[in-house]
């Protein structure tokens, strides 16, 4: 069971990652003028996110 949840630890940290990148690269396309590669990047870390809730329930890390 240990093994599972820290797998599932796993997925969540590069997940975090992910969301981190495109963080970063939302501010750039703003700064930069690539508004279609920023609103891409909403997309992106909104699945991102989606995902780190469904580990996070999947791994037992919520208590639901």
């Amino acid at each position: 069971m240990a093994d599972r949840a820290s797998t599932y630890a796993a997925w969540i940290v590069v997940l975090a990652l992910v969301s981190l990148a495109c963080a970063g690269g939302i501010v750039w396309g703003e700064l930069t003028g690539h508004h279609l590669v920023g609103g891409s990047l909403v997309g992106v870390i909104l699945l991102a996110y989606s995902f780190i809730l469904l580990f996070l329930r999947k791994g037992g890390f919520t208590g639901v």
